[in-house]
């Protein structure tokens, strides 16, 4: 059986009844979370409350309690419920009508299943991946519209919760390969995806985009990405890692709006992203 999971945080009425309009005949049921949803009340009357109890179910938070808070939350609810996959979406992600067809075509082909994903169809920009014939493996890959098995999730430990919000993906699809999974890239199912509103500038010659986060986002992209590399510094291109790390400091820094309020909650993050990998090296004996 197969579950979908949406995490919900304020998100906007009609893309959210879109979503799920898309996904809940292709699955068995759909579970929402919701981490602390000012519209909630709302989204209930208009959105939820045209689905059976039994079809599609909601678990509310309260509180924000992070994206990987609320992705646990939705494979514990499967292994509970006897689910052997979850598909799991963004609030903002429609998926396509043979998204669910597609998989099931190698759910049982592909050996060491730790991921199937999407091919990503930017809103704004278009196809920006490329591909080779249906099936790629890769070495991660976003969250939305991956199906992964409930087995899989169990072995590596599920989502590593301290992350909060950024990274969380990479660093799951980090576990997985760690522990001999593949992830796969269906070329056949086409995600249309909104990764940002980025700006382009010149950099040295070349074209770099820069995506204006909000300082929350920039305090937990620099904290986890530092934490993301060390837990995983065996495994991953770290050269490649450092590269995106300083480039980001740098594009802030030149390029987007209040740079002293993004530099000050980023040197902050940084901080205590290095004292989260102090603790941590503490705890595995200096390692």
């Amino acid at each position: 059986m197969i579950l979908a999971g949406i995490t919900l945080f304020n998100p906007e009425m009609d893309r959210i009844d879109e979503n799920i309009a898309a996904v809940i005949d292709q699955v068995d049921a759909v579970l929402c979370v919701d981490n602390g949803s000012s519209n909630l009340q709302e989204i209930e009357e208009k959105v939820l409350s045209k689905y059976p109890a039994d079809k599609l179910i909601v678990e509310k938070n309260g509180d924000n309690l992070g994206i990987a808070r609320a992705l646990n939350q939705m494979f514990e609810y499967a292994k509970a419920n006897g689910y052997e996959w979850v598909l799991t979406l963004d609030q903002d992600s429609v998926v396509p009508d043979n998204i669910i067809s597609e998989y099931k075509k190698y759910t049982d082909k592909l050996e060491n299943i730790g991921s199937l994903s999407p091919l990503i169809l930017d809103r704004n920009y278009g196809n920006n991946e490329d591909n080779k014939g249906d099936v790629e493996e890769l070495d991660k890959c976003i969250t939305s519209a991956s199906l992964t098995p409930v087995e899989a999730w169990e072995k590596v430990g599920g989502f590593f919760e301290e992350l909060f919000i950024d990274l969380v993906d990479h660093d799951f699809c980090a576990k997985l390969v760690e522990n001999g999974y593949k992830i796969y890239r269906i070329n056949t199912v086409k995600l249309l995806h909104e990764l940002g509103h980025g700006v382009s500038h010149r950099f040295l010659g070349k074209k770099i985009t820069v995506m204006n986060h909000s300082p929350f986002r920039k305090y937990y992209i620099v904290r986890n990405r530092l934490i993301y590399m060390y837990m995983h510094k065996n495994s991953i291109n770290i050269k490649k890692e450092k590269i995106k790390y300083y480039m980001f400091l740098i594009k802030t820094v030149l390029y987007e709006k209040d740079k002293m309020k993004k530099f000050k909650v980023m040197r902050k993050g940084a901080k205590d992203g290095k004292a989260f990998i102090k603790k941590m090296k503490a705890e595995n004996g200096g390692n």
